[in-house]
């Protein structure tokens, strides 16, 4: 963390992000900040994560569903199939989390829209009306702009989230192969022959080596089939 953040981030925001739990994510400081301050705002405030796969986009979600029992998970594109109106009256969850975002159908996301410009929600079938005040927090992830309806986009604060440095992607590779029983020695050997020889910056990849191999050997082997299955 840099100085500045180490500066400002004191007394209740010092103890509120500590309680929030985000210590199972490396780095992206002051984006943890912004959202405690989300989280522990008096009145709603929405957030889009925007960045490429494998930067932690989906654990900000996961970490907040984990810790607030109050928090509601879904996929974009999984919620048509379900359908979002009868989930959030169901639910009705103080933090509405939606990992990728860009997949919701245009429908999904036109009620979504009006949650976050009332409050709202309302549904009307043949002969039956239904009509719900919601006080909700929406946390959405998207790989990109495309397919969001820009006035449901123009209702986030939007925070664009980097790529790791090899540094913090060896240092997660090493903490999430650690669950996987993985010598350190060993996954630090994945981190890098995954960053240089699969150019690959998804630590889903790490975790993918570290199940197959079984020794430094072992991963160079493992590591040298996977190079073959990647197009040119």
């Amino acid at each position: 963390m840099n100085n500045f953040l180490k500066q400002s981030l004191t007394g209740f925001w010092k103890r509120a992000l500590d309680d929030s739990r985000f210590e199972e994510i490396i780095g992206h400081d002051d984006i943890k900040q912004i959202f405690v301050k989300a989280i522990y705002s008096k009145r709603p405030v929405h957030l889009l994560l925007i960045g490429p796969p494998g930067s932690a986009k989906t654990m900000f979600l996961t970490e907040i569903m984990r810790h607030y029992k109050a928090a509601y998970f879904v996929v974009g594109s999984n919620t048509t199939k379900a359908g979002l109106l009868n989930q959030l009256f169901e639910r009705r969850p103080r933090f509405l989390l939606i990992d990728e975002l860009e997949k919701m159908s245009v429908t999904d996301q036109t009620s979504l829209l009006h949650l976050m410009e009332t409050g709202i929600i309302s549904e009307t079938k043949i002969n039956k009306t239904r009509q719900l005040k919601l006080t909700s927090w929406v946390f959405a992830t998207a790989n990109s702009y495309e397919k969001i309806v820009q006035p449901l986009l123009s209702r986030f604060a939007i925070l664009e989230i980097p790529e790791y440095t090899f540094g913090e992607f060896s240092e997660i590779a090493v903490t999430r192969l650690r669950k996987e029983h993985v010598d350190k020695s060993i996954a630090k050997v994945i981190a890098g022959k995954v960053w240089n020889e699969l150019s690959s910056r998804d630590i889903r990849d790490v975790i993918k080596v570290g199940r197959l191999a079984g020794s430094s050997e072992e991963v160079s082997f493992v590591v040298n089939i996977l190079k073959k299955r990647i197009p040119e």
